[in-house]
């Protein structure tokens, strides 16, 4: 049966709406007034993007009314171009994210075809702007551990780069490509986002993980952004004059253990105090590797990982501070404010 579309014309197109990033894109636009038309799965949980809405909105249930849900699928030519009438500006932050080596070709099939099949559909059908939400992983990195990494780092392709991070870089190239056609294109490309969502899915994990008594730390150090500096900055780039450009969305960075410290202290739990050596990581993905083999189950270590976690990425944020003179939230409030809602959410009567 053909999707149903509402007889009201939505003007805002979002793709990956039930994610942590989208749902809080969802959230921002709502509360400007846009009409917006969001893409879901079938069977898709839609209670952790109402929550969020909850957390923004003095009205969450009139904010939530402004968008039309529609299930599809984002390699569907025929539904995609059904969704995009009268549609004037598309963000596209759907994406898979797996680091199972099994989900190779799906990664790609999404990621890249998916990517490509919604952009060339928006140039055909008259879509004025076009915001991707890509990744920090589809950056350039410096040879060796360290080095800032900004917008104009060459990318080299290694041995450790994920399929992950990949997939993102193709997928993106894909979308400059379809740009140079005459498609107003902005790309950011969030580092590791902070912020309340689904505990058991992306960079939430972290805080669950703690939570749960995760006694590891690495080496390493990373780029960290609070969530609603990702919508805020999608948003603001998308409505601004600015397009043809791509902007690293960072507010600090830090090592892995001082974020670590930072959410134990405010859930109130033990510091991690456990170093893994890169011995140890090597290790632990083989074994768990054939751990996943023998139960079925998706590995929780893999060998990008354990590479990624024991290099020094700094990430320069210049290019976005300067050209929308947009200040960060504070990664210590940042986490502080996310752990409190993690423990409302834990403790809630509901």
């Amino acid at each position: 049966m053909d999707q149903a579309f509402s007889p009201k014309q939505a003007s805002v197109f979002v793709t990956g709406g039930s994610g942590l990033v989208g749902a809080h894109l969802l959230s921002d636009l709502a509360g400007k007034g846009k009409k917006i038309r969001a893409l879901k799965r079938k069977h898709s949980d839609l209670s952790t993007v109402k929550k969020v809405f909850g957390y923004y909105h003095k009205d969450p249930e009139q904010a939530w009314a402004d968008v039309e849900w529609v299930d599809g699928n984002l390699n569907s030519p025929d539904f995609l171009r059904k969704a995009l009438r009268g549609v004037e500006v598309v963000y596209h932050s759907a994406a898979m994210v797996s680091f199972d080596p099994k989900d190779r070709l799906k990664l790609f099939d999404i990621n890249v075809g998916g990517t490509d099949l919604i952009a060339s559909l928006s140039l055909r059908g008259g879509v004025r702007k076009f915001c991707f939400v890509s990744s920090s992983a589809s950056l350039g990195k410096p040879e060796g551990v360290s080095g800032y990494i900004n917008e104009d780092t060459p990318w080299v392709t290694t041995d450790d780069l994920s399929d992950y991070a990949v997939s993102k870089y193709e997928a993106e190239q894909r979308v400059w490509q379809i740009a140079g056609q005459g498609l107003e294109t902005v790309v950011i490309n969030p580092v590791i986002v902070i912020g309340p969502g689904d505990w058991s899915r992306s960079s939430s994990r972290l805080i669950q993980a703690v939570w749960n008594g995760f006694p590891f730390y690495s080496s390493g150090s990373n780029a960290f952004v609070d969530v609603r500096d990702v919508a805020k900055a999608a948003v603001s780039l998308t409505e601004s004059h600015i397009h043809g450009e791509r902007f690293i969305v960072s507010a600090e960075n830090l090592p892995y253990k001082r974020l670590f410290d930072l959410i134990a202290d405010n859930l109130n739990r033990r510091r991690p105090a456990i170093k893994v050596p890169g011995f140890m990581g090597e290790f632990a993905w083989r074994a768990d590797w054939v751990a996943s083999k023998l139960s079925g189950k998706p590995p929780q270590i893999t060998k990008a990982t354990v590479a990624s976690a024991a290099k020094q990425y700094h990430f320069s944020n210049e290019k976005i501070r300067s050209q929308l003179n947009m200040d960060f939230i504070p990664l210590e409030r940042s986490i502080e404010e996310t752990c409190r809602r993690f423990l409302e959410d834990r403790y809630s009567p509901s």
